[in-house]
């Protein structure tokens, strides 16, 4: 949830787990509502996965910048994530999961170089 509106709705997530990172949950660009996000200039580079592009998300008068990633072109080890979009937990409002509010793990160094 971003501005009082569902930025996500989606019976699948696929949840990546790597050393040292707290779980990011990726879903499909089709499940995540379009008109929510505005591409940026913010790209980085990750050398297991790829170069990252970002979107800030804006609903009504609320903008949380490059709160929204995801790897158009990964690595050929990593092809499943061309389709995928994560979203760094603590730049949006809250996470759900069968109407029920949930805490997503964050860990501040994973998310120092946004």
């Amino acid at each position: 949830m971003f501005g009082g509106e569902a930025i996500v709705d989606t019976t699948q997530a696929f949840v990546l787990l790597e050393t040292r990172h707290a779980p990011v949950y990726y879903f499909a660009t089709s499940d995540v509502k379009a008109s929510a996000l505005s591409p940026t200039d913010h790209s980085s580079h990750c050398p297991f996965k790829g170069d990252a592009s970002y979107w800030s998300l804006k609903v009504g008068g609320q903008v949380s910048e490059n709160a929204v990633w995801n790897y158009p072109t990964p690595l050929p080890e990593v092809p499943q994530l061309a389709s995928l979009m994560a979203f760094y937990p603590d730049r949006v409002d809250s996470w759900w999961l069968d109407d029920v509010e949930i805490e997503v793990p964050v860990i501040a160094a994973d998310y120092k170089a946004a």
